[in-house]
């Protein structure tokens, strides 16, 4: 019973983990720009690009967490990938060593953890909304395997890399989050009708097969620039930007094409303190304009 509950401490440690993992690759996508309120976001839209987004990067998440883990010794049920502890290449003079990332046990667990009460609940693949979903699981973990890389450590005599000991690594999950995004830009519409396998909605494409790392939606997604108050969509009009920035909050993203105002605040603060002998502090008043931009 004990570790039944050590093991499940550290699980929900690596779930919470899978968050810490995805918020820094979050904050760098244009996605984030025009879902944001106040650092809020608004309600995801079943079948979306948006959604297939978050299932594919959830999915990354938590196998590059739990992946991890393994390696440092933070698991009990799992420790580096014993099957890279020899073999090698002694003609180019290197050999596998150090502690290779198990990246199979962090995709089986995440296929079990996220995979597996959906199809509980659906029946197999079910819908053609849940088979989508099990997709961009999917295409998540297949992200995190084809961003493997080796890493190696030279040996010899006077630094002349005589030997080499190599060992497979997972890419940092911003790289990760990089390539997901370039996904969800180029993601796939397919049919809502579920028949023996998932296929794309125009006809003429129907032929051009679908990639494992290929990120679905079902439903267009709505037009999360402009308010909509029956479905909670925000809109960016009002929302303050950054003239000169081309990140996610410059203002030719947020303000969707529609341009910014711009208005000066007047700001009033304490400056200059100094200590007054005895017992005060003695300030200024500074003014400073600045100009703020919203869109409009």
């Amino acid at each position: 019973k004990i570790a039944t509950e050590n093991f499940f401490l550290q699980l929900m440690a690596s779930c919470f983990a899978v968050l810490l993992e995805s918020i820094p690759c979050l904050t760098c996508l244009k996605i984030c720009a025009t879902l944001c309120q106040n650092n809020i976001f608004v309600p995801c839209f079943a079948g979306t690009k948006e959604t297939a987004f978050i299932y594919a990067v959830t999915s990354a998440g938590l196998v590059h967490s739990v992946t991890r883990s393994c390696s440092a010794g933070n698991m009990t049920e799992c420790s580096c990938d014993m099957n890279l502890r020899h073999g090698g290449s002694a003609s180019e003079g290197w050999h596998w060593g150090g502690c290779s990332d198990d990246i199979h046990y962090g995709m089986s667990f995440s296929r079990k953890f996220l995979d597996v009460p959906v199809k509980n609940i659906t029946g197999k693949s079910g819908s053609g909304l849940a088979a989508m979903n099990l997709h961009n699981n999917e295409a998540g973990r297949q992200a995190v395997a084809k961003l493997m890389s080796v890493d190696c450590r030279c040996h010899g005599v006077s630094g002349s890399c005589a030997v080499k000991t190599c060992w497979k690594t997972m890419s940092a999950f911003e790289k990760i989050g990089r390539f997901l995004k370039d996904k969800y830009e180029n993601s796939i519409q397919i049919s809502d009708r579920l028949k023996k396998k998932l296929r794309r909605k125009e006809k003429s494409q129907r032929k051009i097969p679908i990639g494992k790392e290929d990120l679905l939606y079902v439903n267009k997604s709505p037009n999360y620039c402009v308010e909509d108050q029956k479905l909670g969509i925000p809109g960016t009009q009002g929302r303050e930007c950054n003239r000169t920035s081309e990140g996610p909050n410059g203002c030719n993203l947020l303000c969707c094409g529609r341009g910014y105002n711009t208005h000066v605040v007047r700001h009033v603060e304490r400056c200059e303190c100094k200590f007054v002998w005895c017992c005060y502090v003695r300030c200024r008043r500074c003014e400073t304009m600045t100009d703020v931009h919203t869109c409009k």
